[in-house]
């Protein structure tokens, strides 16, 4: 039985994508996965937080609390 040049063609086009998507699912798993902490505020921090809710904006240092949360959550470190 003679199999036609277009049915080779689509077998081996068929074999290589499963190819490309089992390399790209052992790169992926190659990875190492990103550890999170459970809390990654001090009880200080959190407590001064919890303060500067109620406080006005003039408060220094509750200005500089949230810039350190905020650098923090962007992953930058606090200034």
């Amino acid at each position: 039985m003679k199999q036609s040049a277009g049915f080779r063609a689509l077998v081996w086009g068929t074999v290589l994508i499963i190819l490309l998507g089992a390399a790209v699912l052992a790169g992926r798993a190659s990875q190492a996965p990103i550890q999170v902490s459970g809390s990654t505020r001090s009880a200080g921090a959190q407590s001064e937080l919890a303060r500067c809710r109620t406080a006005g904006e003039g408060d220094e240092a509750c200005r500089a609390a949230w810039a350190a949360a905020r650098a923090r959550f962007f992953g930058r470190p606090a200034s």
